[in-house]
């Protein structure tokens, strides 16, 4: 509507102005070239406008002209980006969707289309290492290595290529490349770490680790537990390799950076004992069982003291517990001490409310029940318990650790896998109890170990038999002989009923060969918190 009224208003005014001009009189009289011209003022002015209309639009097809040969190409280039987007598009598309050859072939659009070799290199490169082509794909990302723009970019795709050759050591210099140039990218700290353990170089990961540390690639705790880790698996290489020196120094710095890491501690212990640093050592292994009690430390702290009296032995070790008395470990451990010196009241006292805190039974406890009953002279019982150990939860309860080795025995994969189980979530592992090395699949009876509890498992064996027997007897006297007759041929049908013991043996797992398992025989006067352990 505005629109409208403008041009009304302007098509009267021009109206208006053409009416003024032509009701004006005069001439125009024009003398030149020997002629002389005359017209009137309307006509004219007229003729002046019209030849002003005239220059302008002879200007403007002149310049038409000239610049349409450059016009074409502009369309032309234009023409060609706009398919180059539309392949790029499509490409991306493709590449998501999962269909790396579609991919492949709009990449190669991409590239003939549009004068972008970043852009193209890189998509090409991408689609490449998709559709699974890993050499196309290093051709692609090697050629994108001159562009500062996109070194880094090539860089990442290259340690994935190699990774996926399962060239570690390509993937190391990649990754190496990329985060001396930009300690910020995160994922060359990543790469640069998990390659330097899976390859077991324990310093170099140490050293990664620092590194990404000081840029907050990894958060404070659990870079002081994976170096805790590494430090520990790197003190336990150098032992191997004879530097004990070398290895009691990273032990102790393992220590250092994370007192509750307990294969740490045990390890270090251990070795400031051989240099014959016991108060260095008991010191660390009660600040490691202030941050995490754990069985082994337990008797790392015991064995620092071999001529020692039972109460003594006893105090020594309650005050151990009494460092983190809440813990569950510390429980068991005053329960296990009190056994040992005759003060059965207070280990049962502590291990019966360990039990109803917890509201179940698994076989640790069981057996440790078990032995109890035992000591007490309560022989049912002792059978009791130690029948319900057979059905209870397992736990990986380190009773299996070597009396003549290392507590924990590691392996160079079990501390890889400790730098992130432990590193990460703060949680151990127990290879020899996931790989049944050592621990029977089921039942505690496998894990008993001292005389007193294999007595426990023959007597329950030979009152099983003699209630079998009796019930056998009284039937006979009760019944007529007709129905003794029918109760033998039902007997003889069914299977004959396996003793206790040999329930046990068949379900004895495979054991390793240094093992000599549960039915070797064990010597009277060695008993579970009295026998020697050298502990890792």
């Amino acid at each position: 509507m505005i629109r409208l009224v403008f041009f009304f208003f302007l098509a009267l005014g021009l109206a208006a102005a053409g009416w003024w001009l032509a009701s004006q009189t005069g001439q125009i009289v024009v003398d030149a070239f020997g002629r002389e011209i005359s017209m009137s003022l309307p006509v004219g002015i007229a003729g002046l406008l019209l030849l002003t209309l005239g220059l302008f639009l002879t200007w403007q097809g002149t310049a038409w002209a000239v610049n349409l040969p450059a016009a074409l190409r502009k369309m032309r280039v234009l023409s060609r980006r706009e398919r180059g987007y539309d392949a790029l598009e499509r490409a991306l598309i493709a590449s998501a969707s999962g269909d790396t050859k579609g991919a492949r072939a709009h990449a190669e659009k991409v590239k003939a289309l549009m004068d972008r070799p970043a852009l193209a290199g890189l998509l090409a490169a991408r689609s490449a290492q998709a559709d699974g082509d890993i050499i196309g794909a290093e051709r692609h990302f090697e050629a994108l290595l001159t562009d500062k723009r996109t070194r880094l970019a090539a860089r990442r795709g290259l340690t994935e290529t190699a990774l996926q050759r399962h060239d570690h050591t390509a993937a190391i210099a990649h990754a190496k490349d990329a985060f001396a140039t930009d300690p910020g990218a995160k994922w060359a700290f990543e790469t640069l770490f998990d390659a330097h353990v899976s390859t077991r170089n324990w310093a170099e990961a140490r050293e990664t680790l620092d590194r990404g540390a000081k840029k907050n690639h990894v958060g404070k705790l659990a870079a002081a537990r994976r170096r805790a880790v590494l430090l520990s698996a790197e003190a336990s290489a150098a032992e191997i390799e004879g530097e004990l020196e070398t290895a009691r120094s990273l032990a102790e710095k393992a220590v250092s950076a994370a007192p509750g890491f307990a294969p740490g501690a045990a390890l270090a212990a251990r070795l400031l004992v051989e240099a014959g640093k016991n108060w260095r050592a008991a010191g660390l292994l009660e600040d490691a069982w202030a941050g995490a009690p754990h069985p082994a430390l337990a008797l790392a702290y015991r064995d620092l003291k071999e001529d020692e009296t039972p109460k003594a032995r006893a105090k020594r070790m309650n005050g151990l517990a009494q460092i983190n008395a809440d813990h569950r470990e510390s429980i068991i451990l005053r329960v296990e001490t009190a056994l040992e010196v005759g003060e059965l009241a207070e280990a049962r006292s502590q291990l019966q409310g360990l039990i109803d805190t917890e509201g179940q039974t698994s076989s640790r406890l069981c057996t440790l029940m078990a032995r109890l009953e035992k000591v007490a002279g309560n022989k049912t019982q002792a059978n009791n318990w130690l029948r319900q150990s057979l059905g209870a939860s397992d736990e990986p309860d380190w009773s299996d650790l070597d009396p003549e080795g290392p507590a924990f025995g590691y392996r160079a994969e079990d501390w890889a896998r400790l730098v992130y189980s432990f590193g990460d979530a703060g949680e151990l592992i127990h290879p020899r109890h996931e790989r049944f090395e050592r621990v029977a699949s089921d039942g505690a009876a496998l894990l008993l170990a001292n005389e007193s509890e294999a007595e426990i498992v023959v007597e329950a064996e030979a009152e099983i038999e003699a209630e079998t027997k009796e019930e056998v007897t009284v039937e006979v006297k009760s019944k007529p002989k007709k129905r003794a007759k029918k109760k033998a041929k039902a007997k003889k049908k069914e299977p004959p009923k396996l003793p206790l013991k040999s329930k046990i043996k068949m379900i004895e797992p495979e054991r390793q060969p240094d093992d000599p398992g549960p039915g070797a025989k064990a010597d009277p006067t060695d008993s579970v918190l009295k026998r020697k352990r050298k502990v890792h």
